[in-house]
């Protein structure tokens, strides 16, 4: 082998080393660019899940929070009102009246609209507000005693222990029409809630609730 042949052979030996050596570099580049997406791919779908999830929860939490908006004594107003003034559930309601006796005077014994709640019972809700109905009150539309229809007022107190305030009075109404020959309910329809805030005098209407 001549000098000029080995001088060309090791050149192209140091081409060739230099080669893979830049051939191997760019395939470890294109190795860590690979894992790299890779890695933060895992980490978007991750991110995705966790979103997804927590946007359930968010769902859900505010679901639960509407369908337990109303305390627990604002629910056993609805049922009485409804067991009432149902037709479906006449005989019920039928018994109900015949437990108490209708008082045309300005206030009603408690235990007359709630004769098994017990009138001064009181009803803590998930969100902690104890509730207790402290006087039910008979509003007739007129003076006379023969008038046979009127306003029920329910007035309930509503405070949660940590508050560092009075809370509040809840005043719920129902219209109500009665027969004067046995004292029968002929009609009960709920109007309404009036919530007086007894630390800011501050009054809200609801007649949903």
């Amino acid at each position: 082998m001549t000098r000029k042949t080995e001088i060309g052979y090791y050149a192209l030996l140091v081409v060739l080393v230099l080669g893979s050596l830049r051939f191997g570099h760019l395939m470890w580049q294109q190795q860590q660019t690979l894992s790299h997406l890779q890695k933060h791919a895992k980490q978007l779908r991750h991110k995705q899940v966790t979103a997804k999830t927590s946007h359930q929860k968010v769902k859900q939490v505010v679901a639960k929070s509407t369908i337990t908006k109303a305390s627990e004594t604002s629910q056993q107003f609805f049922n009485l009102a409804y067991n009432w003034s149902s037709v479906s559930d006449y005989k019920k309601r039928i018994t109900k009246i015949k437990q108490s006796k209708l008082v045309t005077s300005q206030v009603l014994d408690n235990d007359y609209l709630f004769p098994e709640v017990g009138g001064t019972a009181d009803y803590i809700d998930n969100n902690g507000l104890k509730s207790s109905v402290v006087q039910v009150a008979y509003y007739p539309k007129a003076t006379n005693d023969d008038q046979t229809s009127g306003v029920v007022g329910v007035a309930v107190n509503a405070k949660h222990d940590s508050d560092v305030g009075n809370g509040e009075t809840r005043y719920y109404y129902f219209n109500i029409d009665y027969q004067t020959s046995d004292n029968q309910i002929t009609s009960l329809d709920y109007v309404g809630r009036l919530a007086v805030n007894q630390s800011t005098d501050f009054n809200t209407f609801n007649p949903y609730e």
